[in-house]
């Protein structure tokens, strides 16, 4: 499993209206105590754990780039679909949350 939480005994949580986060912006929300960067990308929403798998540094402070964001301090990359790293720079990959969207809203999946 590379970074994904399983989408089993999930909670979804309202993030915010479709329309409000446009394409190739990003968000930080805290979601049950964590904080949660929602990402508006080619491929559609997309919801990481806010940290660098590598130094903990705020990925909120990155830059988003079509299906990838980079680390603002070390610049390494990871795959908004999959959380792997990209490049052979050998991280460990991101935590992702299941994303749905329904009546107009994003929503995201949480443990508990």
């Amino acid at each position: 499993m590379s970074g994904e939480v399983s989408a089993e005994n999930l909670t979804f949580h309202d993030l915010v209206p479709v329309e409000e986060l446009p394409l190739g912006q990003m968000r930080l929300f805290t979601v049950a105590g964590e904080e949660v960067l929602l990402c508006s990308a080619a491929g559609g929403f997309f919801a990481l754990r806010n940290r660098c798998p590598h130094a903990e540094s705020p990925l909120h402070e990155g830059r988003l780039r079509q299906n990838s964001i980079s680390c603002p301090l070390h610049g390494a990359r990871f795959d908004l679909v999959s959380g792997r790293a990209l490049g052979g720079t050998g991280y460990r990959p991101l935590t992702c949350f299941p994303v749905k969207v329904a009546g107009g809203r994003v929503w995201v999946g949480m443990k508990g």
